[in-house]
């Protein structure tokens, strides 16, 4: 095929868009029909076929996008990850100046979004169930919230002369208490109310800044 073909080929339109824009589309239909099939048959339950029945597509557009399924599960993955940070981005401007007010508000945000069983399955049960590649993939991204989270601790208490390494293993206890916390509350059927959560992780959570401010 000439270089001149495969031009016209990729501007060719369907229904108003273009051929890109169908796979862009048809790859949007997977990573929304992946949150369903892995959010609530888990990774070990979800079958190619089980995913293109869902986003209502063949396994030729599967294939269009996805080497297989822990390809599609890692989109996934990092998809509600990037979509957790935005909402929770957005909503840094109202946060309280004081820090218990911000640390409440900051864990109502947070665990507000976590009221969604299939966000909660993706991001803190099923990545420790998956294959080498996605393990590989769930626990480099483990160590990379934390240095955030690390990060975060620094720039709002630069007076903390604690080392980056000593950080980094306080931020990893902090994020693996939380998601330990959330997968309970979520297996629980969220029976303890969202102002108990709270409360409760932010006890923690100040409990833990209390001391580090003590070596600042």
């Amino acid at each position: 095929m000439s270089i001149e073909t495969t031009k016209k080929t990729s501007t060719r339109t369907y229904g108003g868009l273009s051929e890109s824009e169908r796979v862009v589309e048809r790859r949007e239909r997977f990573l929304d029909a992946g949150l369903e099939i892995f959010g609530t048959l888990g990774i070990r339950g979800a079958t190619v076929r089980a995913l293109c029945k869902a986003a209502g597509l063949t396994e030729r557009y599967f294939y269009e996008s996805f080497a297989d399924t822990d390809a599609l599960f890692c989109a996934v993955y990092n998809r509600q990850l990037d979509r957790h940070r935005d909402y929770f981005m957005s909503h840094l401007p109202e946060l309280p100046a004081e820090l218990q007010g911000r640390i409440k508000r900051s864990l109502e945000l947070s665990l507000n979004w976590m009221r969604d069983e299939r966000v909660v399955r993706v991001l803190f049960i099923e990545g420790m169930a998956g294959s080498a590649q996605v393990s590989t993939m769930y626990h480099n991204s483990l160590q990379q919230q934390a240095m955030a989270t690390a990060q975060l601790i620094r720039l709002d208490n630069p007076t903390i002369t604690l080392s980056d390494e000593v950080l980094l293993q306080i931020a990893q206890a902090i994020n693996g208490a939380y998601a330990s916390l959330v997968a309970q509350w979520m297996r629980s059927g969220y029976a303890t109310s969202l102002d108990i959560m709270v409360e409760g992780c932010g006890l923690i959570v100040r409990g833990i800044m209390s001391e580090l401010l003590a070596h600042s």
